[in-house]
């Protein structure tokens, strides 16, 4: 029996997609062992890097690449249950949106691509200069521990004098010198205080962005030629990274054994690299488990849990009896 009706609307974790050429029974198998580990371990944000494409408007720039850590879910009604399950796996967690929102959950942004006019990428030109706004703040950041006697010293591994210079320089692609400049570091200790003064600190503004940054979308879904198709998913997300929370992060990275429990259960997915800041790092080195508070609980926050006929007593197995499960037809 089920708990709920054809108009009941939950946020929803599907799991997980089925593979080209995968059976139903492989594609369930993994759905039960990424279970365990969700009770095991907790939610994992798994990385991705979100491409943004402004050639219609700027040729000669690169896409924007940006790092996101994030868990997706779905607004869903029971009603579209069987036809989501399809698409993003046979295992639904259903969580009490109030709990979850509570947890810091957030409905994506979604953001236009470009189509043919360059007006169209306004969206993604907005995307790209709060990218740049975050290095800004990063270099702010970075002249402020240059600038303070005790950070210096810790990066440079020595003391410094107390009336030390910095010494600023540009370069362009090639590593070549453009310009230079010899400041005091107390002048630049100056002008930063008097910048950050009732602001809030560079370092809390770079967390913000990077939250903010994880949080786009675009609208269309180009890999299935939709338009308009990632927006139509109403997704919401949790999401970790550059912040931190009461002195404390949002996610931890995951330990050696619990990385090697990710591989196991799909070595293609998280043993593939994915390009960061210009480097190759494989996806289970960049992955966070989701930790807003200590000792917190990803089960604590299902609602219940739907899946095929004959997986349920393996589920109830895994779980025990503290979450109600139930048979995926049952919603329709």
């Amino acid at each position: 029996m089920s708990i709920l009706n054809t108009q009941t609307q939950r946020l929803v974790h599907s799991f997980p997609r089925p593979k080209q050429d995968e059976t139903e029974d492989v594609t369930l198998n993994r759905a039960l062992r990424i279970l365990s580990l969700i009770k095991d371990i907790g939610l994992v944000l798994a990385p991705e890097v979100q491409k943004w494409d402004f050639q219609q408007a700027t040729p000669n720039d690169l896409p924007l690449r940006i790092l996101q850590r994030r868990l997706c879910f779905t607004d869903l009604s029971a009603d579209d249950l069987s036809r989501h399950s399809k698409i993003f796996g046979p295992l639904a967690l259903f969580f009490d949106s109030t709990k979850l929102r509570n947890t810091g959950a957030m409905p994506v942004i979604y953001m236009p691509q470009g189509i043919s006019e360059p007006i169209s990428l306004i969206g993604a030109l907005c995307v790209n200069g709060m990218q740049h706004t975050k290095h800004v703040l990063g270099q702010l950041q970075e002249l402020k521990n240059y600038a303070t006697p005790e950070t210096a010293s810790s990066s440079f591994g020595k003391p410094v004098a107390h009336d030390y210079n910095l010494h600023l320089q540009n370069t362009n692609a090639a590593g070549e010198i453009i310009t230079s400049h010899s400041v005091p570091a107390e002048h630049v200790r100056q002008v930063l205080s008097h910048i950050e003064f009732n602001n809030i600190p560079f370092d809390h503004s770079i967390g913000f962005f990077s939250i903010l940054l994880s949080m786009f979308c675009p609208t269309d879904n180009n890999h299935s030629n939709e338009p308009l198709g990632y927006y139509r998913q109403r997704e919401w997300r949790l999401i970790a990274g550059d912040i931190m929370l009461n002195g404390r992060p949002l996610g931890r990275e995951l330990l050696d054994t619990e990385k090697q429990n990710l591989v196991a259960i799909d070595p293609a997915f998280w043993n593939h690299e994915l390009t960061v800041d210009k480097t190759l790092i494989p996806r289970k080195d960049l992955a966070l488990v989701y930790e807003p508070t200590p000792g917190w609980r990803a089960l604590d926050i299902v609602e219940s849990i739907y899946a095929p006929r004959k997986a349920l007593r393996r589920i109830r197995e895994i779980i025990g009896d503290e979450i109600p499960v139930y048979e995926s037809s049952a919603a329709d």
